[in-house]
């Protein structure tokens, strides 16, 4: 009797441990990956040395000085592609960056920039998540982009001013589709990053709309008249104490001339027009993103490139911004831009920026009426791609902005 107690144990066992097993791994089985992810990691590291006239007002506690370092704009990002089974192309893309430390609401001075996911195919395109307004058209030649904030950037009404990357950046599901590659039409729908007070909208979905863009084929960039034009209109859902809807039309090109590989000389225009909203008079400074207004920016930009590598940029940009229903709150700027490559991925950079500001706008926003800016400092940029198989058109490249645009 006692020979048949050992069988008897290990069958206990055996069965003990399948049963463990089954346990530990309930639900649909994992499949083993065939193809190792695409894994791109990408940043830009931006720090200047800056000297204002007249002297920003003062932190609460200090004295404030006419001098400061700004690191703002610089970000780091990280895209995941794999190849799908039939054929199309799925990514996760993920990046923050810097705010600035007097502007950083959360005292951490970063925002998160992106975090979506992207579903694309030669002819369609479909992504959700945070990322890039899609009513961005295209860069313009300044050191950050929230340089001139509100001449190149559709205003977002439910801001309250104090983090200008919350124009640039949204909630956003989208859907486009492109025609060999060329022109593209884009339908989406945005949660506007909401920081204004109360009442200014609503909280999910608050703006939607279209933008059509036409591209040349990046290798012809340089050497065609028009690499570029777009338009678009968005409608935006300001609660009716603020104003109202507001509904905006804008458009933009990019033209070059003198199309050039080694010597390029472009135009950049862009006009945003906004209307419907019914505010007369600024409260605060979220009244500046609300009011109907028509925005121009305007750039000439010169470009030196020996076999397709940067050596050295200079540009000037202005941008005028009226307001239809609002006395007194017309605003301009200038900002001359240079850039020269150190090596790889690093340059040196300066910036002079003027600004006026008419009473009415200068006391919404918080600024003095007329403002002088000097910047210089250090860019750096670098991309690596490990396991490279694919190239996903919404690339980490495209997502930040580019001082020296292509």
């Amino acid at each position: 009797m006692y020979k048949w107690i050992p069988i008897f144990v290990v069958l206990a066992v055996v069965l003990t441990c399948r049963q463990a097993v089954a346990q530990g791994s309930a639900g649909p089985i994992p499949e083993k990956p065939t193809i190792a992810p695409q894994i791109e990691l990408d940043g830009t590291g931006i720090a200047t040395l800056n000297y204002q006239v007249p002297r920003p007002a003062p932190p609460p506690t200090g004295s404030g000085s006419t001098t400061n370092l700004d690191f703002s704009d610089s970000s780091l990002l990280l895209g995941i592609s794999q190849r799908l089974y039939h054929g199309g192309i799925g990514s996760l893309v993920i990046g923050t960056v810097t705010t600035g430390e007097s502007e950083a609401v959360s005292k951490t001075s970063l925002l998160l920039s992106q975090l979506y996911l992207d579903y694309q195919t030669q002819p369609f395109e479909a992504y959700i998540g945070r990322s890039n307004t899609p009513t961005h058209l295209f860069d313009f030649p300044t050191l950050r982009g929230d340089d001139l904030n509100e001449f190149v950037n559709l205003p977002n009404p439910f801001s309250n001013g104090a983090i200008a990357d919350e124009t640039r950046y949204s909630n956003v599901a989208a859907v486009e589709w492109n025609s060999h590659l060329r022109n593209f039409l884009n339908l989406h729908v945005q949660h506007l990053l909401q920081t204004a007070a109360p009442g200014a909208g609503q909280t999910g979905i608050n703006s939607y709309g279209l933008t059509f863009r036409y591209e040349a084929p990046p290798a012809l960039e340089s050497i065609v008249k028009i690499p570029f034009w777009g338009l678009g209109y968005e409608h935006q859902t300001v609660g009716s104490t603020q104003g109202g809807p507001s509904d905006v039309l804008y458009g933009g090109i990019i033209y070059n001339i003198a199309p050039d590989p080694i010597h390029r000389l472009d135009l950049r225009l862009l006009d945003i027009y906004s209307f419907s909203n019914g505010l007369h008079s600024f409260t605060g400074f979220a009244d500046t993103y609300r009011a109907a207004a028509n925005s121009v920016a305007l750039s000439l930009r010169y470009l030196y490139a020996l076999n397709g590598v940067p050596g050295y940029e200079v540009a000037l940009t202005a941008g005028f911004r009226n307001y239809a229903r609002v006395h007194d709150a017309n605003t301009f700027a200038l900002a001359l831009t240079g850039a020269k490559r150190l090596g790889d991925g690093f340059d040196l950079v300066f910036q002079y920026v003027y600004q006026h500001r008419a009473g009415a706008y200068a006391a919404a926003v918080g600024q003095p009426k007329d403002e002088n800016r000097f910047e210089i400092g250090f860019v750096f940029h670098f991309q690596s791609i490990f396991n490279q198989h694919i190239g996903p058109r919404r690339t980490l490249q495209n997502l930040q902005h580019q001082y020296i645009p292509e």
